[in-house]
């Protein structure tokens, strides 16, 4: 009996670390300025994205996935599990000039799952703060980062512009841990998807895997080429109509083919079956205005930078082979705070107490309701603000006009017929992929994107409520997606209840600490080899 008790303790103790070991690897791909329009798993047959479309229909698409209206908010929320407000990251994303940063004070994601004995890895943008070592990503709990500290970069040449008073600086921003990457060749997106699946070749498999791969496409580069794909890939996109979104096109089948290399190199190392794979946007996309790409987020209203649907209702999926349930979309609202304790759960810890995100995994695996009810969009230097609790949403505060309409229609041109989605269904990585593991992929009804797409009735432009600091738009966003309707009127009390919701967050707004100076000299390129490098220390 004594033996048998030592056996079973040891067998028990081998279980225990074989359990340990196995910790899920999480690879976290974000895409740059994305529009809800601009994949065809959301029912358009311009641009075919099918490996994300089959990373959705053999995973969970997330048909209600929401994150803050622009990418250095976005990005210090993922990182974080908080609001941008919480931690003072609100508002104007960051310059490369500017000395500011997410607060070192802050633990983030990276941290955390270094802690839990995850090699950790980001591969693209950083965006949240680069004028002091102490802001960069090796010093924040990656184990290495090959990509861009800032904004966003020229897909060839691999520099920032920035307008200063007197007149436009210029710097190289691509960066191997703390130094320049200087003779890297290649468009961008392919040298991302290069470097990702080089670490996933490398990567020791006794430790879980966390890659993160931040793409900067579809991002607008340096004027006036603000749109930059391969010329041969342009010549395959010949059914789009309009010239701009016809490139854009282009970078997104180059970000498509990249994420199914991905996924392959993933199967090729052994690890695709214990990989949790997640692709969102950081935000919604740029159509005109300021740094635009000609991005789509019709029929959504509104632009990045603002709170409407069009701003922060954005693409996202998680991908697992573990996932057992038939039903292929989740229609629950998750935010971009949700990930850090969504990730905490998969790596078999518990998540902190002082976030405002959620941990949803159980109920995304098991195609449970979504315990999130409520989600706030503050800027109180733009000076919005809007909250999301069930199905109503309200928006007060000033909002750009010139952001807030209904944009993306006229891009959505065709000439003569588009590419066969199902040839390139089949003609994936993905598809070869998902046949090679036994996922059954010819009974996958690839009618199913048409469940996620939005469809609004005409929208009667008199109606439209445009708010400012004395006028409040109140909308039932789940009768009336695109917010073409002001409802408050019939709902006083809908409003009271919200403003009170929206009262009390605001009690907890951090103020952003700006720096005494937007373009700062000390960050010129020229006094640091031509680069966007640290500059403070």
């Amino acid at each position: 009996m004594f033996v048998f008790r030592v056996l079973l303790i040891s067998v028990l103790m081998l279980v225990a670390e074989s359990t340990k070991r196995k910790s899920s690897n999480i690879v976290l791909i974000v895409a740059d300025d994305l529009g809800w329009n601009d994949i065809s798993f959301h029912g358009s047959n311009q641009i075919l994205t099918p490996n994300i479309d089959l990373l959705s229909l053999s995973g969970k698409g997330l048909g209600r996935y929401y994150s803050h209206c622009i990418c250095t908010p976005s990005r210090s929320a993922l990182m974080t599990g908080k609001y941008a407000h919480r931690i003072g990251m609100q508002g104007f994303p960051l310059s490369n000039s500017e000395d500011r940063g997410l607060p070192t004070n802050e633990k983030i994601l990276p941290q955390y799952l270094k802690e839990l004995g995850y090699s950790t890895h980001l591969v693209g943008k950083w965006h949240i703060g680069e004028s002091r070592t102490e802001f960069l990503p090796t010093e924040r709990g990656f184990d290495s980062h090959f990509g861009h500290r800032g904004g966003f970069l020229d897909y060839y040449e691999y520099t920032l512009d920035e307008k200063w008073a007197t007149g436009t600086v210029t710097g190289y921003g691509l960066f191997k841990n703390k130094t320049a990457a200087w003779g890297v060749e290649g468009y961008l997106t392919d040298v991302y998807t290069e470097e990702a699946k080089k670490v996933i070749k490398n990567h020791d498999k006794k430790k879980p895997l966390f890659l993160m791969l931040a793409h900067n496409a579809p991002h607008s580069a340096n004027e006036p080429a603000i749109v930059q794909a391969p010329p041969e890939d342009v010549r395959a996109m010949k059914h789009v109509e309009k010239t701009g979104r016809r490139i854009f096109a282009a970078m997104m089948k180059k970000l498509d083919d990249g994420i199914g290399e991905v996924v392959e190199a993933l199967h090729n190392k052994g690890i695709l079956d214990n990989t949790v794979i997640v692709f969102i946007a950081d935000n919604g996309g740029m159509t005109s205005g300021f740094k635009m790409n000609y991005a789509s987020n019709w029929p959504l209203r509104g632009l990045k930078m603002t709170p409407f649907e069009g701003g922060v209702r954005v693409p996202g999926l998680i991908w697992s082979q573990d996932f057992k349930t038939p039903q292929n979309l989740w229609n629950g609202y998750i935010h971009v705070t949700d990930w850090l304790p969504i990730f905490m759960n998969i790596a078999g810890a518990a998540p902190p107490n002082n976030i405002s995100g959620i941990d949803l995994w159980n109920s995304i695996k098991a195609n449970e309701d979504s315990s999130r009810q409520e989600m706030y969009e503050i800027d109180d230097r733009t000076g919005f603000a809007s909250v999301i609790y069930g199905d109503f949403k309200l928006v007060t505060g000033h909002v750009t006009e010139e952001y807030s309409d209904y944009e993306g229609g006229d891009l959505r041109g065709i000439i003569g017929e588009p590419p066969s989605y199902n040839d390139a269904i089949e003609k994936s990585k993905v598809y070869g992929v998902l046949r090679k593991i036994g996922k059954p992929v010819k009974k996958i009804d690839y009618n199913l994107r048409k469940q996620i797409e939005v469809k609004c009735d005409r929208k009667d432009t008199d109606e439209i409520c445009y708010p400012n600091k004395d006028k409040i738009c109140l909308y039932n966003i789940k009768e009336d997606p695109c917010e073409t309707r002001d409802v408050s009127k019939e709902n006083p009390d809908i409003v009271v209840n919200m403003l009170q919701l929206l009262k009390v967050e605001l009690t907890k707004t951090v103020p952003r600490t700006d720096p005494p100076l937007a373009s700062d000299p000390r960050s010129l390129p020229s006094l640091h080899n031509n680069t966007w490098d640290t500059f403070i220390d």
